[in-house]
């Protein structure tokens, strides 16, 4: 549960605290804007990107009070730096990491301190915090216009700052920083998992139910603090127990490990436990569907702890460990470590204190957090543009021949969400039941629904109709819910059956991403679906790629309306196409897997192919996408990944 926080007085607020952001006196700011701050002589901004972890070219972006931008790369240590000469404070800074795969980071100043040296603005997890608690939404993209930007007073910078800084107390002193007058704009620091930087690693800035920001310590991931302008001091958050670079020797071992093309439980100790289980495997890289090929070569960098837990007395940690491909793609992939009960001695003289152990699932299957905006071209009642969230259930079919139906209970699901498989062509997982049911499903009983994702919130996009979900269908709620009652990283159940609904196993699964509501669509960054002549045709009954199809060309933009990419990056572009047939329903899936091509700056463009399931794989040959007549329909769908969570732009018609 998101604890609600309210406004009290500002206890520090009488005392003296010099930030680089500004100083104390009666003739600073008159509190109406950034009309009154002195002029800077500074001509630069400079400081560090970084996420626990330096960002390497990462995209940074300064924009001023009147929306003019300036830009710049990040260097190897994070480190960038922008001139802004004749620019007008206040200052936005937004980061993007160099895949996407991160929510960007953002920073804010309002005012430059005097001199000619370069004023040190980083933008880190902490500014991002900050920023979002000079917002109404919680959103720091907020910031992003001019013209609430230009609103932004230095007062409550300091105000913000000094609330902040209460609730990271703890923090700060345990890593030896000073616990009022802490500034994590201007305070320099190396991205080396002390000081700064180790107040950085321990904490978090997910998203919350309603689309805004929340700081959270992985020490204690249940007390999560709802940040915008009238966040307060009344929670402080824990410490963990351990110093914050205690996953770091996981780093080389890993790339050690991923050079000799070996990431499994026999051929990488000691980073890899010999009891290491994950998704069915015993292999990092096979439980994440990935190949050990693909992986050969790949750089893992800094793991990053989500959240310390507790399972059958153990303490264990859900990490996140990024790494880069030889081939220079970026990916993350989430697991669970354990402490080791005797610390290992490296070559290197460092001790290796904990490993990974997985999730222990005999089975392979993920559960994520997810959220979809619907658009449709035709003009059925019921097809009203929406936003829907949820959650993402993957059990691939290929990884669990034995696995016939499964179903799942946990956080936010009133019944049991189960799943089956599907009759479309061109799938390699199992799609969600298009009927309630109440026992498992035996042969050859098939669902009809191609999809795994469970809604159990929605908000239509229009002021004038009202989207109402499919009555007994298995992939909605029956009633919408406030997914802020969703504890950040639940846990859920996942019971297998075989084909005769004899029960199988079961595994416990961590959903990484944030619980969130529908309405949390309307802060996100979408791509954009362009509609040239061959997809509006191709989704347009009558026209000449109505006809049968055996693949498109689709093309979309990531920039949004401040001209920053700022969209989740599409790793899936997929097509789903289903027509009515005498036999009853014939469906067709297709699927471009990977990073696309950039065409020029900011769109994108994909091949999508009939038969090709979302694993890449040609699942059937001579199936193309059905012709667009009555009783079918046609969409195209832009996936991606960010932080745990499943994004899916789907653009669709319904003849």
């Amino acid at each position: 549960m998101h604890r609600p926080i309210v406004r009290s007085g500002i206890a520090a607020a009488g005392a003296c605290i010099l930030f680089q952001l500004g100083g104390c006196g009666n003739g600073g700011d008159s509190g109406s804007g950034s009309s009154s701050t002195s002029p800077a002589t500074t001509t630069s901004v400079s400081g560090t990107v970084a996420a626990g972890s330096a960002l390497v070219g990462a995209n940074v972006t300064l924009i001023d009070a009147t929306g003019a931008q300036a830009t710049a790369t990040t260097n190897t240590q994070g480190a960038y730096s922008i001139s802004v000469k004749g620019m007008t404070l206040p200052f936005f800074i937004i980061a993007s990491d160099a895949g996407g795969l991160s929510a960007p980071l953002s920073s804010v100043i309002a005012r430059l301190p005097t001199g000619t040296a370069p004023a040190v603005v980083n933008v880190t997890t902490l500014t991002t915090a900050l920023a979002a608690m000079l917002t109404t939404s919680g959103n720091p993209i907020e910031l992003a216009s001019s013209g609430t930007l230009a609103k932004l007073t230095l007062q409550s910078v300091q105000l913000a700052t000094i609330t902040l800084d209460t609730i990271l107390a703890n923090l700060l002193k345990q890593n030896g920083l000073q616990t009022a007058g802490f500034d994590p704009v201007g305070t320099a620091f190396t991205p080396n998992h002390t000081g700064a930087d180790a107040v950085i690693d321990s904490v978090s800035v997910p998203t919350a139910a309603n689309g805004g920001r929340m700081l959270v310590s992985n020490a204690a991931p249940g007390t999560t603090i709802a940040l915008n302008n009238k966040t307060a001091q009344g929670v402080v958050l824990a410490a963990p127990q351990v110093a914050a670079n205690y996953l770091e020797p996981l780093a080389s071992l890993l790339t050690a490990c991923a050079a000799n093309g070996t990431l499994n439980n026999t051929s990488c100790s000691p980073a890899i436990d010999a009891g290491f289980k994950e998704s069915g495997s015993t292999d990092l890289a096979t439980a994440h569907g990935l190949t050990e090929s693909a992986m050969t070569g790949a750089v893992f960098g800094s793991p990053k702890t989500l959240a310390f837990f507790t399972r059958n007395g153990k303490q264990l940690a859900l990490v996140e460990l990024p790494f880069t491909l030889a081939s220079g793609t970026p990916g993350l992939l989430y697991s669970i470590a354990q402490p080791l009960a005797t610390p290992v001695m490296l070559a290197n003289g460092t001790q290796l204190g904990w490993n990974l152990i997985g999730d222990q699932s005999s089975f392979a299957v993920a559960i994520m957090s997810n959220i979809q905006r619907r658009t449709f071209l035709d003009t059925r009642l019921n097809d009203v543009n929406r936003y829907e969230s949820g959650l993402d259930i993957t059990i691939p079919t290929a990884s669990n021949p034995s696995v016939y139906s499964a179903s799942v209970t946990g956080p936010g699901l009133a019944a049991p969400v189960w799943l089956m498989p599907r009759i479309s062509a061109g799938s390699h997982s199992l799609g969600l039941a298009d009927s309630a049911l109440s026992a498992p499903p035996v042969t050859p009983a098939t669902t009809a629904s191609n999809t795994s994702q469970y809604r159990w919130s929605w908000q239509s996009l229009s002021s004038t109709a009202n989207f109402t979900p499919p009555a007994s269908t298995g992939s909605y709620a029956a009633q919408s819910l406030d997914a802020s009652s969703v504890p950040l990283y639940s846990t859920y159940t996942v019971t297998f059956y075989d084909m005769n609904g004899a029960q199988l196993g079961q595994s416990s699964v961590i959903n990484p991403g944030s619980p969130l509501n529908a309405v949390a669509g309307s802060s996100i960054p979408w791509p954009t679906l362009m509609m040239n002549d061959a997809t509006t045709q191709f989704l347009t009954p009558g026209t000449a790629l109505a006809d049968v199809q055996y693949a498109l060309s689709v093309t979309w933009s990531s920039l949004g309306n401040v001209g920053l990419s700022l969209a989740y990056p599409v790793t899936s572009t997929g097509i789903a196409a289903t027509a009515q047939i005498s036999a009853g329903v014939e469906q067709v899936n297709g699927f471009a897997v990977g990073p696309a091509n950039n065409t020029t700056v900011g769109q994108y463009q994909a091949t999508v192919n009939a038969g090709v399931n979302s694993a890449g794989v040609q699942a059937c040959t001579n199936c193309p996408f059905p012709a667009l007549t009555t009783g079918g329909s046609r969409l195209i769908q832009l996936g991606g990944g960010r932080n745990g969570t499943v994004y899916l732009d789907i653009t669709q018609y319904n003849d």
